[in-house]
């Protein structure tokens, strides 16, 4: 947010006392508070590579401002509320939240859906969330540990012949389609979730200080691969019990995976 207000406000055209003032309303937004004080200010400089302030010089035109008062608590400074009006009017629309991208879409006018299907896919965008968090924690994990005992071509040693052809192939799709942004920078997001635990199984040893007992992966990877699906083709989990066994899934891998 910071810099995004650096962008916008004209720093270089201002003075040493209104790049300060302008801290103040920023800061003033961004925490809620209603004064602060110049070593905060000093931060803020700091943080937009903008020379230090000069203590002596700023309390001095602090003093003499019209724009600036005392704040409540020694060594603390205020915006007037006529200044903090002209800020907001200028740069306040910069802290209003952004539309999400399903209103920008009018998701709600979605022809032949209605409100409860449009209520069924958020509540599956949240079970989307944890399995895209959970899918790729896993393949940083299994990248991770290849690096480590492999090297940079640990693709090439740890990957079978089926493996490496199911990725070619879909490499090989992506690059005719240019269009569309490449699904990641690892092999990995090429392959399906099972082959996820191929992988683990190969290399079982290798992955035991991290997770303990390959058993314990494997339960949980095959149970979730079925929901996986479901969600994968943007069907709809109508049982609790189902968005429950994601999240305790989730949960259970969390704390069983030992950074």
């Amino acid at each position: 947010m910071l810099d995004k207000f650096y962008n916008i406000f004209p720093f270089n055209e201002k003075t040493k006392e209104q790049q300060a003032e302008a801290f103040i309303w920023f800061h003033l937004r961004v925490t809620g508070e209603k004064e602060t004080s110049i070593k905060v200010l000093d931060e803020y400089f700091h943080k937009v590579s903008l020379p230090s302030l000069n203590v002596t010089r700023i309390k001095k035109a602090f003093a003499k401002s019209k724009r600036v008062c005392r704040g409540s608590k020694e060594g603390t400074y205020k915006l007037v509320r006529q200044v903090i009006e002209e800020y907001d009017s200028s740069f306040g629309h910069m802290f209003k939240e952004e539309p999400k991208i399903t209103d920008k879409a009018g998701i709600i006018n979605t022809p032949f859906l209605h409100e409860s299907n449009i209520k069924e896919a958020q509540k599956m965008a949240e079970l989307y969330i944890i399995l895209h968090c959970y899918e790729n924690s896993v393949r940083k994990l299994i990248e991770d540990v290849f690096f480590k005992k492999l090297g940079v071509n640990w693709w090439d040693t740890a990957a079978n012949t089926g493996l490496k052809g199911k990725y070619q192939s879909r490499k090989k799709v992506e690059t005719k389609n240019k269009w569309l942004t490449p699904r990641g920078a690892s092999p990995l997001f090429y392959i399906d979730w099972g082959d996820l635990l191929t992988l683990i199984r190969k290399y079982e040893s290798d992955f035991l200080p991290f997770v303990k007992e390959i058993k314990f992966i494997e339960l949980r990877f095959e149970e979730l691969e079925k929901i996986r699906n479901i969600v994968a083709h943007n069907g709809y989990l109508p049982s609790d019990e189902d968005f429950q066994r994601v999240v305790l899934s989730f949960r259970d891998w969390c704390r069983q995976v030992i950074i």
